[in-house]
């Protein structure tokens, strides 16, 4: 063999192992690239959750003092009849015959 055989193998092996390289790298860039994507879509679907769990807890909550009071109504002698008539002024905006109700609007700030 001579000089010039041996080099040009060794210059073959040199492209060779530069692009296993350069293939290698860009593996490397891909899956780090993917491994952000997979990261950044995981927390936003923790924030999601999150979102919905505080949502959810606000409800429970309502629900449980909404239990209370009907409890306490209950439990008080059993006067429904006040029961039946805070919830018509609270949550339906009813009032007796000779009642007026007022609401109060707030300016705009102008």
């Amino acid at each position: 063999m001579s000089f010039r055989l041996r080099s040009q193998e060794a210059h073959e092996n040199k492209k060779r192992h530069g692009f296993v390289s350069i293939l290698a790298r860009i593996a490397i860039a891909i899956a780090s690239i993917f491994i952000v994507y997979i990261i950044i879509n995981d927390q936003m679907q923790i924030n999601e959750y999150n979102a919905q769990y505080d949502e959810l807890l606000e409800k429970t909550n309502r629900t449980l003092e909404e239990n209370a009071e009907i409890s306490r109504y209950l439990e008080d002698n059993a006067n429904l009849d006040e029961y039946i008539e805070n919830i018509a002024r609270e949550k339906l905006d009813f009032a007796n015959p000779d009642e007026r109700i007022y609401y109060i609007i707030p300016s705009s700030g102008n």
